[in-house]
């Protein structure tokens, strides 16, 4: 909805050529600022953006393939599950013959799907490829990094490593919370959004898809026996809250014509002229 122009003319004394070519160009500029203002206004991500973004990568890879080693812990600090954990653990691991096809399954959504198609999904979006693209690159340094230093923190046990159900378990103190599944419904909350401000007739079908597949990619890692359901939905909660904050924020910087829930907002003109 448009607010009205306003002209403040003094024309009384004009000849009437200039009256003509004055009203002219009153119509040049109404016609001129209906069609700016029915785009989307963008405002490109500035070089601190960059270079924020780049730092953040640059932290995570350093932990993830250097001195991640140095923080984790060499025995558990918790081991026990409790009841609720142990419940939905007998009820939802898989026989010892065929957790090694889960494992594989929950490795198959988060590095096939969810990863695999971090670049991807913005060309999808009518927004611009490159803001899309530092946003989800956001989402995933951070998200990476607060899951390593929670899990080395907490140090709990893995259910594969304090059962004995996996030979040579591998970072069997990292169970709390689900990289796996922070991972998932990091990028898959991000997909969301976007996409549902891109195709906003389908919002309710890309939110059940991404969460779905996200759900899944957490119960193959029960299925596993690699995870507790509390380390579940602790990665669920941690890395939805996270993409939802990164993409609020970024999105209103690199997107100002959308609002808070992602519908473009009109931009109103209002000329004043002075003759």
């Amino acid at each position: 909805m448009y607010q009205d122009l306003v002209y403040l003319t003094e024309l009384e004394n004009l000849p009437n050529i200039y009256m003509k070519i004055l009203h002219a160009v009153k119509r040049t500029v109404l016609i001129c600022s209906l069609l700016v203002s029915g785009s989307t206004l963008q405002a490109q991500p500035t070089k601190t953006d960059y270079i924020r973004t780049i730092s953040e990568l640059g932290l995570f890879l350093s932990m993830e393939y250097g001195w991640k080693e140095k923080i984790i812990p060499h025995s558990p600090r918790f081991t026990k599950p409790n009841g609720f954990d142990q419940y939905f653990r007998n009820n939802l691991r898989w026989d010892l013959k065929d957790i090694e096809k889960a494992a594989e399954k929950s490795d198959l959504l988060l590095f096939g799907v969810f990863l695999g198609t971090l670049p991807l999904m913005p060309l999808l979006s009518d927004e611009d490829y490159t803001s899309l693209l530092l946003i989800n690159m956001e989402i995933f340094a951070i998200n990476g990094l607060i899951t390593h230093l929670v899990k080395s923190a907490v140090g709990r046990q893995r259910p594969s490593s304090y059962y004995e159900t996996w030979e040579n378990e591998e970072e069997g103190n990292l169970s709390y919370f689900s990289g796996h599944t922070s991972y998932a419904f990091a990028i898959g909350t991000s997909t969301a959004m976007m996409l549902s401000r891109a195709y906003p007739d389908n919002k309710s079908i890309i939110w059940g898809t991404t969460m779905s597949l996200a759900a899944a990619t957490g119960y193959f890692r029960i299925a596993a026996d690699k995870h507790y359901m509390t380390d579940v939905i602790s990665g669920a909660v941690i890395g939805s809250l996270i993409a939802y904050y990164i993409q609020e924020q970024n999105t209103s910087k690199y997107f100002p014509s959308i609002s808070s829930n992602g519908n473009q907002q009109t931009i109103l003109y209002r000329f004043e002229w002075r003759i």
